[in-house]
């Protein structure tokens, strides 16, 4: 119930903040996929379901927030930023969507766009938009959306890359999740040396969330 509850937080605050930029659909692109037996673009029940989570189950807390402070390096002085809990619970690492897929599971980046938030300590003292994280990866900013997933398993991947590096989503997509591990590997760093790389943790979304 509490994680229901943070869930459901960190997707009315992400309905508050602006407005991503539309994209153009291109001609010919079903409106629905089959994928895994299922049927993509249909709307989720509850908008508490909106919001994905990225989190870890290995009970080390310490090094997932290591590892996401580790990506936002490409940007940001992990220094500046608070702590962020593994379980998404107060704090944590939501991630928002739209992803268009083809007729053969391949994804139409033209057409997606997908937010990565981090909700830290110093967001969850006050609670306003201006002191989210967030990670935009939209074609009509210079990001690169794409990926493939297999129709009959709905084993794939999905790669979000600008030009700091890229996150990528490895899973499946079944009946009612898309879930797997998220992993990233930076181009740029704030603190000089070797970007950062590895992975960020397990994640999961209701497929009716993101697969539009």
């Amino acid at each position: 119930m509490k994680k229901l509850l943070v869930l459901l937080a960190l997707t009315l605050l992400a309905a508050c903040t602006p407005k991503k930029s539309s994209v153009k659909a291109n001609v010919g692109v079903p409106a629905t996929v089959n994928i895994a037996g299922v049927v993509t673009g249909t709307q989720c029940a509850s908008t508490s379901a909106n919001t994905g989570i990225i989190f870890d189950n290995s009970g080390n807390s310490y090094n997932f927030e290591n590892q996401v402070k580790a990506l936002l390096s490409a940007t940001t002085n992990p220094s500046e930023v608070g702590t962020i809990s593994s379980q998404a619970s107060g704090t944590g690492v939501g991630f928002t969507g739209i992803v268009k897929l083809d007729a053969n599971g391949n994804v139409v980046g033209g057409q997606s766009t997908v937010t990565i938030t981090v909700y830290d300590s110093i967001w969850y003292m006050n609670q306003t938009a201006a002191n989210l994280i967030e990670l935009k990866f939209n074609p009509a900013n210079g990001a690169t959306i794409a990926g493939q997933f297999n129709i009959t398993s709905g084993d794939g991947f999905l790669s979000l890359t600008d030009k700091y590096g890229e996150v990528r989503f490895e899973g499946k997509i079944d009946a009612q999740n898309f879930s797997g591990t998220a992993r990233f590997a930076n181009t740029a760093t704030v603190l000089g040396g070797t970007p950062a790389s590895g992975a960020l943790g397990q994640f999961q979304i209701q497929r009716c969330a993101i697969f539009k």
